[in-house]
């Protein structure tokens, strides 16, 4: 049995001034949110718990594991890998919902402390495995984490093929925001305003963003991971097919391609049960299939102050870096 590793980052509580303002927001939560890491990434008390659990899963060979921040594309790019791994067998990718195709490890450690629903997705919660019990799935495993990668096993690139999905920060704060509605951390009056403010001082769940996407980026080049941009899906989804086909291994038709492609645009994945939740409102933003657009982020930073905003946080953020997202379609 391998030893055990101690989780080499330091878990701390966010300060009190912090605590105070974010439980204005989250607000079934009693102990102090953290900040874990020297960058500071913003988590749950729960998370803190159970982060060298995590940190020490074993990871095995065969497994697939897609990471990203959330609402960049991963349930895109879930699907998307899972039928091609599978021989594109869209007859069990119906029957069986992606939320138990893929183990979403790290979603306990969300939870709030007072006890409350979550939404279902597709018949279930946000999903049936986790790291609790991802030791008993059968080979081979998919696996679903919002956690920065170093955060996760050390072994993990070394051993099993990785996907990391990023998308540009803008369109990722106005996602975010509706799907902080959709799963019930917030109140459905929080203006996006609001929310933004809380997005530039890391204040949210997996932030800060850029530093979460940059450890992917500068390990884009190792063999077992393929980075991967929304807008390129986006922009040419069967390039990206080829290129997925091609790192897992797998061969098909240009027919079977195509057909892929098809089944992959947002207004057939949408139209599916397994990608709704009961709380998707039909009259608003608030649904788990909302958009699936680039370039989306300006018309909600709708005013001249929060556009010159939005244009200054880009800019801060890339001048030490070499990462560039694509332009929007």
């Amino acid at each position: 049995m391998a030893e055990r590793l101690k989780f080499p980052f330091e878990i701390k509580n966010v300060t009190e001034e912090e605590d105070k303002i974010v439980k204005k927001y989250y607000k079934d939560y009693i102990r102090p949110f953290v900040r874990v890491g020297p960058k500071g990434f913003f988590w749950m008390a729960g998370y803190g718990d159970k982060a060298e659990d995590i940190y020490n899963l074993e990871v095995r060979p065969d497994d697939i594991w897609i990471v990203s921040f959330s609402r960049s594309g991963t349930t895109w790019l879930q699907e998307l890998v899972w039928l091609l791994s599978n021989d594109l067998n869209y007859e069990r990718a119906s029957a069986e919902p992606i939320t138990k195709r893929y183990a979403f490890i790290e979603y306990p450690t969300q939870r709030s402390e007072v006890e409350k629903p979550s939404p279902p997705i597709g018949g279930h919660g946000a999903t049936v495995h986790d790291y609790r019990d991802l030791h008993t799935l059968d080979s081979p495993r998919y696996v679903k984490t919002h956690l920065n990668l170093d955060f996760l096993p050390p072994k993990l690139l070394d051993t099993a093929k990785v996907f990391y999905i990023a998308r540009d920060p803008r369109d990722v704060a106005v996602s975010f925001h509706f799907m902080h509605k959709l799963f019930r951390y917030f109140d459905e009056e929080v203006e996006f305003k609001e929310f933004w403010e809380l997005y530039k001082r890391n204040l949210l769940l997996h932030m800060p963003i850029f530093p979460h996407i940059e450890e992917a980026w500068q390990k884009r080049n190792h063999p077992n991971m393929m980075f991967l941009f929304y807008e390129e899906m986006q922009k040419d989804l069967r390039k990206v097919i080829d290129r997925v086909s091609s790192f897992l291994g797998k061969t098909y038709t240009e027919e079977e391609k195509n057909k892929l492609a098809d089944h992959l645009t947002f207004d057939n994945m949408k139209k599916r049960p397994a990608f709704k939740t009961k709380n998707d409102n039909k009259h608003t933003e608030i649904k788990f299939m909302r958009k699936g657009k680039s370039g989306n982020w300006i018309n909600y930073f709708d005013t001249e102050e929060l556009h010159s905003e939005a244009e200054a946080y880009m800019a801060e953020n890339l001048k030490k870096t070499d990462l560039r997202f694509p332009e929007a379609e």
